[in-house]
């Protein structure tokens, strides 16, 4: 395991948990205010189960996030798009193999915004927030005039990302993503509902959903997020 620190306007903290520059290779995007590490160390643990498969990964932090030099109140869409792309140009220039991608949550939204353009060999969605207008306007609250910025859970979030939040349609995008897709949801989950990736998968040419009965957002408890994890390397062992 190694890690570098990409510029892209700031330092984007990366790690890379590689079996060899020609295995394939995944990239994880995190959630909103998450990191490369995820809750209960579950991208961690992902990266380890890929390796263990033959599978190198890529995990980091957008800006803002985790251990990124930048604030997170100057945190938007725009910016982890780009973030996604720098990361993804990086992966390509280190790697001669097959593309994975995974999304987290928002994660899950950056993922589907970019697919177009990094067209990875096969895509991985965890719970994504794909409704990421539907979301984001029940998530956060309305902001006064006079306020630049608001506390969501101790950490400032900018009027700017409520504003470009709500002007992405994450969701129109899966139509133009013609590879393999596994969209894995808890049936349980209160910060994205798990009728919206019912309604997803219908969207992608190869999409599969695989509810996991009774889970949360993010998987939280260790049956749960072993058969995540599990299933996720399944996935990408098959189609990379």
């Amino acid at each position: 395991m190694r890690t570098v620190n990409l510029k892209n306007k700031g330092k984007i903290f990366t790690v890379i948990n590689s079996t060899g520059k020609n295995t394939p290779v995944v990239v994880m995007f995190h959630g909103f205010t998450g990191s490369h590490v995820e809750a209960h160390f579950i991208f961690a643990r992902l990266s380890k189960a890929l390796e263990k498969a033959g599978i190198s990964s890529v995990r980091f932090d957008f800006r803002g996030s985790g251990n990124s030099d930048w604030p997170f109140e100057k945190m938007t869409l725009s910016s982890e798009i780009s973030d996604a792309l720098k990361v993804i140009e990086y992966t390509r220039m280190n790697f001669d193999n097959k593309l994975g991608v995974l999304g987290l949550s928002m994660g899950g939204t950056i993922a589907l915004l970019t697919a177009e353009r990094i067209d990875p060999d096969a895509l991985c969605l965890w719970a994504p927030a794909a409704k990421n207008k539907e979301v984001f306007s029940k998530g956060i609250p309305s902001v006064p005039k006079d306020l630049r910025f608001f506390d969501v859970g101790g950490i400032r979030v900018s009027k700017e990302f409520t504003k470009e939040v709500l002007t992405f349609d994450a969701f129109d995008e899966a139509k133009k993503y013609k590879k393999p897709t596994l969209i894995i949801h808890g049936t349980s989950d209160q910060s994205v509902p798990f009728e919206h990736s019912q309604s997803l998968v219908k969207e992608f040419k190869k999409g599969t959903l695989l509810p996991i009965e009774g889970s949360d957002h993010v998987f939280s408890s260790y049956d749960w997020s072993e058969r995540v994890i599990a299933e996720t390397v399944k996935f990408f062992e098959s189609n990379l």
